[in-house]
């Protein structure tokens, strides 16, 4: 699909998920439970069940999320040693192999995070549709097509300090 064909009807609009993300951005990072269940009253956004991990004394937590729009959209808000690192969404999943909509979803919040947050850094030129990351205020967004088996776009926005202590401590492990 080419970035000039017509965008079919998504489902969120991309204009709603790029204005959680912005508010995320731009509002201050939640430092307690209190701050990040204020953030989500204000986004609309619930948590579900808490999953369960193999091990308690893992330091990531994750909890469901239901980002109060319609379409199906699996999501997770996750935890790193108590302390809030990020959500994450898929969106536009379809069970066909390079879905349209999943594609189209992609180029399309694509071009709206550019447009806010300038060009998007490519970590790897291996794949077909490499993801894309934006640094902004402190954040790290994220997106990725996936488009082989299960269609989707994983969009997640993390606090980027945490999220690389939460990786080096990965790595050494």
């Amino acid at each position: 699909m080419s970035e000039t064909e017509p965008v079919s009807e998504l489902t969120p609009v991309p204009d709603v998920i790029v204005d959680i993300v912005k508010k995320m951005v731009d509002g201050p990072w939640p430092r307690s439970d209190e701050e990040r269940e204020n953030l989500f009253a204000q986004l609309g956004i619930k948590s579900v069940s808490r999953h369960e991990l193999k091990t308690n004394a893992s330091p990531h937590q994750m909890t469901g999320l239901d980002i109060g729009l319609d379409g199906k959209i699996p999501g997770s808000w996750g935890t790193y040693n108590n302390e809030f690192l990020g959500v994450s969404v898929h969106l536009y999943g379809t069970q066909e192999s390079a879905d349209p909509a999943a594609q189209s979803g992609f180029i399309k919040l694509r071009m709206q995070l550019t447009e806010f947050f300038g060009e998007p850094n490519r970590p790897w030129d291996n794949e077909e549709t490499p993801p894309c990351i934006w640094e902004a205020n402190g954040r790290t967004i994220t997106t990725h097509l996936f488009n082989h088996r299960d269609n989707c776009v994983m969009l997640s926005v993390e606090d980027s300090v945490l999220a690389a202590i939460a990786e080096a401590d990965s790595n050494a492990s």
